[in-house]
């Protein structure tokens, strides 16, 4: 029923619009301020915290998914690379400079371009800033096996490899044989008393790569680099540099005769890598999750952080018992009729 003059509602609406005529501006202004305060729009601030606290965490996953990608695909690329240096190793005398130029080769669909040339263009760039920024070697590969003690213990002067070289070369043919003779001989299992290990295991080809991988996420590059060590091994120095090492080890069967080569003075192929227990900064003192961990390819005395390399890598011999496919041992003395001395090759 609508209220008339004389009612009470009446009187009363009628008396706080005459209270909100006569107030002053400012008491006015300050009441229309607290409506809209109290509107819909008061929870703007709120959303825009819940939104930051979302999305940040959204963020760094999603730049933690980027950098994860592009890491396994370098690894992925770099493990194939080291694949094509060592079948040039294994069909080329584990010459040092074949290996160099197919694992480069094998580098360009991590610079992908239209044409080879361009390809070709932006990896020698790439590897040259490596190079300035690392001061040496922008990737290094390690020449495991054969060693220098392999060498000493079955260098065969006779292949003409070795004469055209003037280096020690390991005689690639007839292993079985020459496994059979080395027991006659009265070698225990075949193995050199230099190096430790048979004919077989010298006939084997056995790298590790370091190869720097640049981070993309921004960050990356200052927090590895208070990670490494500047006088420590390579891969050390890598880290130091803000690249995080890519480590791929392989090995692969001679297909000829292995030669014991110069080492380039690039610094991109060498032999094991050795630390001084005790140098300066060196990997010695080195302790925590974010060491970089020895690999088992060089045995115990490879096992702690500053000790030398092991004298020779042991490997499976090609064939062992137990093994798919695998032959067993040839006994430890040389059986009747045969003689100590190889068939001609």
């Amino acid at each position: 029923m609508p209220a008339t003059p004389s009612s009470p509602c009446a009187r009363h609406t009628g008396a706080r619009s005459s209270r909100a005529r006569s107030a002053p501006p400012s008491a006015r202004l300050r009441r229309a301020t607290a409506g809209r305060a109290a509107g819909p729009g008061a929870q703007s601030g709120a959303g825009i915290l819940e939104f930051s606290i979302v999305a940040i965490p959204v963020l760094l996953l999603g730049l933690a998914a980027i950098e994860s990608a592009q890491w396994l695909f370098t690894r992925q690329a770099a493990g194939l690379a080291l694949l094509e240096a060592g079948r040039a190793g294994i069909t080329q005398h584990a010459s040092p400079q074949a290996m160099i130029t197919a694992f480069e080769q094998a580098l360009l669909p991590l610079h992908a371009s239209p044409s080879r040339a361009s390809a070709q263009s932006r990896l020698e760039a790439a590897l040259a800033r490596r190079e300035h920024r690392l001061g040496g070697a922008p990737w290094r590969i390690e020449i495991l096996s054969p060693g220098a003690d392999a060498y000493r213990d079955f260098a065969d002067p006779a292949l003409p490899v070795a004469h055209r070289s003037g280096r020690s070369a390991i005689n690639n043919d007839y292993l079985h044989e020459q496994d059979l003779r080395y027991r006659a001989m009265g070698w225990p299992q075949g193995r050199g008393p230099a190096s430790g290990v048979d004919i077989f295991q010298a006939n084997t080809l056995a790298l590790r790569l370091s190869y720097p991988h640049e981070p993309a996420v921004p960050g990356m590059r200052a927090l590895l680099s208070m990670l490494g060590n500047e006088r420590g091994s390579y891969r050390q120095r890598v880290m130091a540099a803000g690249y995080l090492p890519i480590v791929r080890e392989m090995s692969l069967v001679m297909q000829s005769h292995p030669v014991s080569w110069a080492m380039p003075e690039s610094g991109k192929i060498v032999g094991p890598e050795r630390v001084a227990v005790g140098a300066a900064g060196a990997a010695a003192e080195c302790a925590g999750i974010w060491c970089l961990p020895s690999s088992p390819l060089l045995g115990e005395a490879a096992g702690a952080a500053g000790e030398p390399a092991a004298p020779g890598w042991r490997p499976s011999r090609p064939g062992a018992p137990g093994e798919a496919g695998g032959l067993p041992d040839a006994p430890d003395e040389a059986p009747a009729g045969v003689g100590g001395e190889l068939p001609g090759c």
